[in-house]
């Protein structure tokens, strides 16, 4: 047993150093003629695995299909894996900044001219309620509006017991425009109630905060001059903040308004804080590829500070799709591959899309179907076996002779043994050919040859053989032929007639 073992071993170093060498002798070959790698050819037998599709230009080495025995699976480690369907929970994950709410920003002002005698809000980020003192105010046109307004109140109560309507009603119109003017002038309700209760004009006034939050700029000095529109402080309520992240522009349709975001920060391990998007930028950030979503956060507490650095995560909407393990996909330069088990040791490669990663597998979004088997380990190998049977194979149909038919539809070439799998010694084979309308092909010469792609280099009877199938009707080839040992073996089918090939059908087997 353990010969055995370090005998297949010992093949399999052999196999992949030949494999090596006759792709790199392939490379070198196409360099130097100009020529592209063949087409792959769509030849398929019922009920054994496919090609893989034509390879183009760019897409990199022709691959084919590959046969391994069940001992040779263990010893190199082949597994299997199920294409399963499950729910896919799309995240989003980025950085961001916290930031004020700027629709719960205020900035403080005066509409007159005056100096500031008393300053009760006198730093910076100092909390402040609405109607809270901030200043007093000695302002020579204020104070002269209020000894209007008080003149225009003393005429009133002159002329109520008058007779003349008029001057009753002009009276009127006199305390109305100077209490007008006060209020145009933001003196509190107050201030102007008390100037009518008391009837004497404050050299000062007392103003107070129009909103509640903290001071995050603050201008306002005693004794200072204050002009018309002059910001004195600048006040953010910060009960809600919000958080600018940057999401790449290939994610960006993962996002949408609404959507809701959990925010963590570092300075509050395993806490999070829950949200939600409130709007997308509509716009690329050109130096990043970043478009800015804005999320908004209640900040109760405040413990949301603006300026902190925020991890974001956007759950996007629920979706199923198609996942397979991450080790089965073979990342072949610009391709994604994988190696599909057909059963009885066959592994078709097959070129994929893949779409998001999800921890240990991966969302395929074409190329496999639901339920299919693919290889989970050794795909390496897989690969390397199966470049190495393309480079060994001509999957490429005859061109027509020069002058003769153009070559026609791919034939369909089924090949059978019996028994089945084939046995060292004599084994009866059969080849059905039909052409691509389903007809039969008759009277044409088919070979059958077997070739041991273990020593490829040894021009060794036992490594090959050919045998001619006679035709016994129907388009229906069956001969005898040999096996001269048990392993892998790699048919060739050629159909040939009136001196032109027709078509050429490649397979591997496993001999017993």
């Amino acid at each position: 047993m353990r010969r055995a073992l370090l005998a297949s071993a010992a093949i399999l170093v052999i196999l992949l150093v030949v494999a090596a060498a006759l792709y790199a002798i392939r490379a070198r070959g196409n360099r130097s003629s100009g020529d592209q790698p063949p087409a792959t050819s769509h030849d398929t037998m019922p009920g054994m695995p496919g090609t893989s599709p034509p390879a183009s230009k760019s897409a990199g080495p022709t691959r084919g299909d590959v046969a391994i025995d069940p001992r040779r699976q263990q010893l190199i480690g082949v597994r299997t894996a199920p294409v399963t369907r499950e729910p896919l929970r799309r995240t989003v994950r980025t950085v961001g900044v916290v930031r004020y709410d700027e629709t719960k920003f205020a900035d403080i002002n005066l509409r007159l001219e005056g100096w500031i005698r008393d300053l009760y809000v006198d730093y910076t980020g100092q909390p402040i309620q609405k109607g809270q003192p901030l200043f007093t105010l000695y302002s020579p046109d204020l104070l002269t509006t209020q000894h209007e307004y008080l003149l225009a109140l003393k005429t009133r109560d002159q002329v109520q017991t008058s007779v003349i309507a008029d001057a009753r009603e002009r009276a009127e119109q006199l305390v109305a425009s100077a209490r007008r003017r006060l209020v145009l002038w933001e003196l509190p309700e107050e201030e102007i109630r008390r100037l009518k209760d008391t009837r004497q004009a404050p050299d000062v006034v007392t103003f107070r905060s129009p909103v509640s939050g903290f001071v995050i700029e603050k201008q306002a000095l005693q004794g200072m001059r204050v002009m018309p529109g002059q910001t004195l402080y600048k006040v953010a309520d910060l009960s809600v903040v919000w958080v600018e992240a940057d999401v790449y522009e290939q994610e960006i349709g993962l996002a949408r308004v609404g959507q809701p975001a959990t925010v963590t920060l570092d300075a509050y391990p395993g806490e999070t804080f829950q949200g939600r998007a409130i709007y997308i930028y509509p716009f690329v950030e050109e130096n990043t590829r970043t478009v800015k979503v804005r999320f908004q956060f209640p900040n109760r507490r405040g413990r949301l500070k603006p300026g902190m650095y925020a991890n974001v995560e956007i759950q996007a909407r629920d979706a199923e799709g198609l996942t397979v393990p991450a080790n089965a996909v073979l990342e072949a330069g610009t391709d994604q591959v994988v190696f599909i088990a057909e059963g009885d040791g066959y592994f078709t490669p097959r070129r994929v899309k893949v779409g998001q990663r999800l921890g240990d597998r991966v969302e395929i979004v074409d190329g496999v179907k639901e339920g299919e088997q693919v290889a989970t380990s050794a795909t390496f190998f897989l690969d390397s076996e199966s470049q190495l049977r393309a480079g060994l194979q001509n999957y490429e149909r005859p061109p027509a002779a020069e002058g003769g038919p153009a070559a026609g539809p791919a034939l369909d070439i089924t090949f059978r043994s019996q028994p089945d799998p084939p046995r060292t010694g004599e084994t009866l084979f059969e080849v059905v050919v039909k052409d691509g309308s389903g007809q039969p092909v008759t009277d044409a010469e088919v070979t059958v040859q077997l070739f041991m792609p273990a020593m490829p280099t040894m021009n060794m009877p036992a490594m090959r053989n050919e045998t001619k199938l006679p035709h016994v009707g129907g388009g229906v080839y069956r001969g005898p032929g040999q096996v001269m040992m048990a392993g892998r073996w790699d048919v060739t089918v050629t159909i040939v007639k009136n001196g032109q090939q027709l078509g050429r059908k490649q397979l591997a087997v496993v001999a017993r």
